[in-house]
């Protein structure tokens, strides 16, 4: 009866694994034609792209190259503050070892000279110098202890000697690593700054072809269109992707979802944005480089430059829900990519032609644009 029930189990667990590989299959599967769907309408999206005026291709290369750099440095940055931290820790570590050999160079000394006053013969005249003859034995047992000890303590004492040259040469290999990162940093910096001039020409000009109204609403129409078609693209290719398993569903977290960063909304879900093109979500003033967080666990379908929403990143959330964050500084996650509730997923910067940093939130339910207000937590 045993041997059966240990038969029973084992194929259900067999069949239990079988069915867990043939799902993580499905998912790679279905998250593999997400990315061709992606690549595919990208292409469309960069062939239509090129109806576009050339000071609008300038600045989306500029505000590509300029994102690159940023995280060029923020890597450097990170290496550099790991490099300064190995730094400390081995200067505390040389500091500790000296210590200790000064210490020990002193009980050595000593010891050396006791020796040296005792001569070569110094278990002879410890023999000479005892009558009793358990007396002697314990006498020459203290010595055994004695040279020990001393072997000991010459060993520990070359040990560290040893290990101090070592943690000297990391330290210097280390400093060396250190003015590296910095110069590379600085070179960045300046690359950035060019950039940033670029970016802020190619700005003022787009500013004075679109000056008029008309050609604005023309625009804004033309963005919003895109982000359509990218987002029933998106829709269609997850349908059947399997999202991580999640203990809440977005839905019954409305009202209390937590903003993607801190911060005052400067257009809200509704206002007037030009002439009958209003706003189908938020726009959050944010500092440069400020953490943005996704608002719900999901998984990220979009990640790339889409024109008038700068770097922007979708995460699909099942059920017919997506959030949307534009303008970013800086992506942090891929397409393909599962994120967690309030995980860091990018950087607010000012991609998209604004000008100044900021965020672009918003909430998609079954594919129409829904009010955050209603969903996020009062703040």
């Amino acid at each position: 009866m045993a041997r059966l029930h240990r038969r029973v189990v084992g194929i259900f667990i067999a069949l239990l694994l079988n069915s867990i590989a043939i799902a993580e299959d499905s998912t790679q599967v279905e998250l593999s034609r997400l990315k061709q769907t992606i690549a595919t309408l990208e292409k469309t999206l960069a062939t239509n792209s090129g109806q576009q005026s050339e000071i609008e291709t300038e600045l989306v290369q500029v505000e590509i190259e300029a994102s690159k750099i940023t995280t060029s440095m923020r890597l450097i940055r990170q290496k550099i503050g790991a490099a300064e931290n190995k730094i400390a820790v081995k200067e505390k570590n040389k500091i500790a070892i000296e210590r200790r050999i000064t210490l020990q160079n002193s009980a050595i000394t000593e010891q050396i000279r006791a020796a040296h006053k005792l001569g070569d013969q110094e278990p002879i005249k410890l023999l000479l110098n005892q009558e009793d003859p358990k007396a002697i034995s314990r006498m020459f047992k203290y010595y055994d202890y004695f040279l020990d000890a001393r072997g000991k303590k010459i060993e520990e004492y070359l040990a560290d000697v040893k290990a101090l040259t070592k943690v000297i040469e990391d330290i210097n290999k280390n400093k060396l690593e250190l003015v590296a990162s910095k110069k590379s940093l600085s070179l960045q910096q300046e690359n950035l700054a060019i950039q940033v001039t670029k970016r802020t020409l190619a700005l003022d000009k787009m500013q004075l072809t679109m000056a008029d109204d008309k050609k604005r609403l023309r625009g804004l129409r033309k963005q919003r269109g895109q982000l359509e078609l990218l987002l029933n693209a998106v829709q269609q290719a997850v349908e059947d992707l399997v999202l991580p398993s999640q203990s809440q569903s977005f839905v019954s977290r409305k009202g209390e979802l937590r903003w993607p960063l801190n911060g005052r909304v400067a257009h809200r879900f509704g206002s007037a944005r030009n002439g009958p093109i209003k706003w189908q979500g938020w726009l959050i003033n944010a500092n440069a480089g400020a953490e943005v967080k996704s608002v719900h666990q999901g998984r990220v379908v979009f990640s790339n430059y889409l024109r008038g929403f700068g770097l922007l990143l979708i995460i699909e959330h099942g059920n017919g829900y997506m959030t949307l964050y534009g303008h970013n500084q800086e992506l942090l996650k891929d397409t393909g990519d599962s994120v967690q509730t309030n995980e860091v997923v990018a950087r607010a910067g000012n991609t998209g032609g604004l000008d100044k940093s900021a965020l672009y939130f918003e909430i998609r339910s079954q594919g129409k644009p829904a009010n955050p207000k209603k969903w996020m937590a009062k703040s």
